[in-house]
């Protein structure tokens, strides 16, 4: 390991385990040389062993449940920091990642209080403030708000943090009905936000949305009417994935939730696994049943290991898979292709008020989000015309209206399910949901979200004319 060779040190792990299994060091050892490899999905099982052999040892434990977390394994990942926090519990980076972890499993109330103790401490103080304004706006005391105004305007302080505090600011002081200085605190956020994804090359918006341009084109100049015919019927006929596509902040995640709570359906979340399958295939040129059904199964074998079991049906909601309906329909000519749509300025505006976990580089100015949200239209609708009903359009309005009725078309009509009472308590179900609304889907269905737009309309000038003729009329 010393020499930076960590494949033979490994494998040197891997003897000395076989030698004695009794000593926690080996898997500890081996856990490190597959992270050091850049494979922690190789150092999980080492992990388990080590914290196994070694449960009172608190860097198996943490470790355990950093590892876990970066598998997505949340259950699995809480256990482990709980374990690590009864052997040290002033140990503030456990207690972080444990805030974060619980409130993905939608425990918001102990993910609050975890985020209070957090508060207590100096060092992470404004970062559990800001949490718990963007978890439970109404949990803000009126001091704590004064507080994180004061930090968030310090231009001397941590920019992702300052910009962390005005989205906080903004959540909590929309929830007390000061729309006018809620907006403020969003756009303080949003520019803060977005400067530091402009001093990085890689992560530059403009750039960006230029890329997304073109992938967008690309896809409608490849995926013809004609290429599509013409390699109709090459797929697997799995009818276990069920894909959600469509723009951020347009309701999938309600769709989801309401899906995973179907003893049928397993959610997989947001896998990216399709697009990254894609980029090493050649569906766009000709491709021959053996590459099609090649990537099917390798999708399907990507679907397993996120824990879909093999039986029944599963949830991808990799929103971006909009740029792989043609895609989709070639490998899965049966599979259910769920569009999430809403109005185009509340969905807009709700990308603007939010602070997403990661990426989403585009989505902090008001322009830019209304040309994203011009590109992501346009090659839906390009679906429409190649693909007329291929996808299910489930119409966010709709479905808060008259939930009952929609639940029911949606589990019963749309995906071909049996219907199950448990998808009208969708708000009671477990699980995981890593998304910006992890909070909102632990409640039953409400309608203040609809038309928010009108409230902060005087300051969307920007984001009308970005979206032309997609603004209100």
């Amino acid at each position: 390991m010393s020499a930076g060779r960590a494949s033979e040190a490994a494998v040197a792990y891997e003897h000395a385990e076989r030698a004695d299994p009794t000593d926690f060091r080996a898997p500890m050892s081996l856990a490190t040389a597959w992270l050091a490899l850049g494979r922690p999905d190789r150092a999980l099982a080492p992990l388990r062993r080590a914290a196994r052999l070694a449960p009172g040892l608190f860097d198996a434990q943490h470790n355990l449940g950093a590892v876990a977390q970066s598998q997505q394994q949340w259950e699995e990942a809480a256990q482990a920091y709980e374990r690590a926090l009864q052997l040290r519990p002033h140990a503030l980076e456990t207690r972080r990642e444990l805030a974060v972890v619980l409130a993905i499993l939608g425990r918001i109330e102990a993910a609050l209080e975890q985020h209070r103790r957090l508060a207590a401490q100096p060092s992470t103080r404004l970062w559990a403030l800001m949490r718990i304004a963007l978890l439970r706006p109404d949990a803000v005391a009126d001091a704590d708000l004064a507080e994180m105004r004061a930090a968030a305007a310090d231009v001397a302080g941590d920019a992702e943090t300052r910009a962390g505090l005005w989205f906080g600011l903004g959540e909590a002081l929309e929830r007390r009905g000061d729309d006018e200085a809620a907006f403020v605190a969003f756009a303080e956020g949003n520019r803060l936000k977005r400067a530091v994804f402009l001093a990085r090359p890689e992560t530059s918006p403009p750039a960006l949305l230029e890329a997304h341009a073109r992938a967008a084109e690309l896809v409608q100049r490849s995926f013809t009417a004609e290429h599509l015919a013409t390699h109709a019927g090459l797929g697997l006929a799995s009818e276990a994935p069920i894909f959600i596509v469509g723009m951020p902040r347009s309701g999938s995640t309600l769709i989801e939730q309401i899906l995973a709570s179907h003893p049928q359906v397993r959610s997989l979340g947001e896998t990216a696994a399709l697009p990254t399958l894609l980029e090493t295939g050649r569906l766009l040129e000709r491709p021959d049943k053996a590459e099609v059904r090649r990537l099917a199964r390798a999708y399907l074998d990507a679907a397993r290991a996120r824990g879909w079991s093999g039986v029944g049906r599963f949830v991808d909601k990799t929103l971006e898979n909009y740029l792989h309906v043609g895609a989709i329909a070639m490998m899965f000519p049966r599979a259910v292709i769920l569009h999430a749509t809403r109005d185009p300025m509340d969905t807009c505006l709700s990308c603007y008020r939010q602070l997403f976990a990661a990426g989403a580089e585009t989505l902090y100015d008001l322009a830019e989000i209304g040309a994203e949200y011009v590109t992501y239209r346009a090659v839906a609708d390009h679906w429409r015309r190649v693909l007329p009903n291929r996808m299910t359009e489930v119409p966010h309005e709709a479905l808060v209206a008259d939930p009952r009725r929609q639940i029911r078309w949606l589990v019963t009509e749309a995906c071909g399910l049996s219907w199950d009472e448990a998808c009208l308590a969708f708000h009671e179900t477990g699980g995981a949901v890593r998304t910006a609304s992890s909070a909102q889907v632990r409640q039953p269905i409400f309608r203040t979200s609809v038309g928010r737009w009108r409230r902060y309309e005087r300051g969307l000038g920007p984001l009308k004319e970005a979206l032309g003729r997609f603004r209100p009329a």
